[in-house]
């Protein structure tokens, strides 16, 4: 029995037999958790797996703050995360969420999104609870996201618990929530969460996953004093302003197309029609100067913009290649609109992120043109009647 486990059954123990506890609706506690305030703490989180003997370690600095009109998220919050390696080295990263802004950095890569821009990421198939702001790393920790995952649990029969109030967890008062879940009357988890008893605010959670298997994983976070609150606002601004050297060295997406030029083309990632992956790094050199078309073919105008780019770049003074990132996913759907692709062309399908990357708002097309050392020339936003003599125009000025 592992180090976890065999706390689980302690606390589990203790809690039952402290002298004036009694059982307790977890509605309650739900209750509680969901109007927590402003709120910060500082967590040691540890994941020890079967195969594993010493635990991987993580500090964690939580920030958040009430969002109650917010339909994308229970709260608004910052996450720091440093992870302590064997070695003695460590990696840091965070995440972010505020008023339909993610932001998550981590291994020299900084990803946002906005829901103004595309709010599919944030609420899939219409579910805010699968978005990216939700199932981020550490958001379970957070109080909020807690009475979420608490009234999941109530509404689920396979998660079998007790809440006990009024007993005592490292000589303070608390609120026990202890419990497994089973599933075809095996016990394929186990849990407790150590709650304030007068706050409801956690102080320590234990969870074994697969106990006893081969896929054995415990997890145990100690909440510790509370931290001072790193970011001044909910805001990109001072997101920006603190996480400077993630924003300046690894951004890729800017939010707007007019602060592309003379920069970086963000990394283009997407399947391609021929059954590849194309994958092209941000700031990587092309083979010439290349347009690429962000479109859909549910827009009217697109058919018509095949033909009108095709044409401009037949009559362009020199070699112009196009890469067409479709947003659709069906690629009968773009072949229907593109026919058989062209010497120098490559189609892309379901290219939604590469588009958020590039600051592509809700409106298509978007041509960005490219110069051949992977910087970003120029770009057209819609569709007009002069846009094969636009295109001849700026691809002549590619490099």
């Amino acid at each position: 029995m592992s180090y976890y486990r065999a706390f689980i059954f302690a606390l589990g123990a203790a809690a039952g037999l402290t002298a004036g506890a009694r059982q307790v609706p977890v509605s309650d506690v739900i209750r509680q958790l969901e109007s927590a305030g402003d709120y910060s703490a500082g967590v040691r989180y540890e994941v020890l797996l079967a195969s594993l003997s010493e635990p991987v370690s993580y500090d964690v600095a939580l920030q958040a703050a009430p969002a109650q009109s917010d339909t994308l998220s229970p709260c608004d919050y910052f996450i720091d995360w440093t992870l302590r390696l064997p070695d003695g080295n460590s990696s840091e990263g965070f995440s972010a969420y505020f008023g339909g802004h993610h932001f998550r950095f981590r291994d020299s890569r900084l990803q946002e999104y906005h829901a103004t821009e595309d709010v599919m990421p944030f609420a899939p198939a219409g579910d805010a609870a699968r978005g990216v702001q939700c199932q981020v790393q550490f958001a379970e920790l957070l109080p909020r996201f807690m009475a979420r995952r608490f009234a999941e649990m109530a509404a689920d029969s396979t998660y079998i618990f007790t809440v006990t109030a009024d007993t005592v967890y490292s000589g303070s008062p608390a609120t026990v929530l202890k419990g497994v879940r089973r599933i075809s009357g095996y016990d394929c988890a186990e849990y407790v969460y150590v709650l304030d008893n007068a706050t409801m605010l956690p102080r320590h959670i234990s969870l074994e996953t697969n106990p006893g298997q081969i896929g054995e994983q415990s997890i145990a976070a100690d909440y510790g004093t509370t931290v001072t609150p790193r970011l001044s606002a909910f805001t990109i601004d001072a997101l920006t302003a603190l996480e400077s050297d993630a924003f300046g060295k690894y951004r890729e997406s800017t939010f707007s197309l007019d602060n592309l030029p003379e920069r970086p083309l963000p990394r283009i990632s997407a399947p391609a029609l021929d059954g590849t992956r194309y994958d092209h790094a941000s700031g990587a050199r092309f083979a010439a100067p290349t347009v690429l078309v962000f479109a859909e073919t549910t827009v009217g105008s697109t058919p018509q913009l095949v033909a009108d780019i095709r044409r401009a770049l037949a009559a362009a003074p020199r070699q112009v290649d196009v890469v067409w990132a479709f947003l659709d996913q069906r690629p009968d759907d773009i072949e229907a609109v593109t026919g058989s692709a062209q010497p120098g062309e490559t189609v892309l399908r379901h290219a939604g992120g590469a588009a958020r990357d590039c600051g592509v708002g809700a409106v298509t097309p978007v041509l960005v043109f490219v110069n051949t050392d992977g910087t970003v020339s120029d770009f057209i936003r819609g569709y007009n009647r002069d846009i094969a003599s636009d295109v001849i125009t700026k691809a002549t000025l590619c490099n």
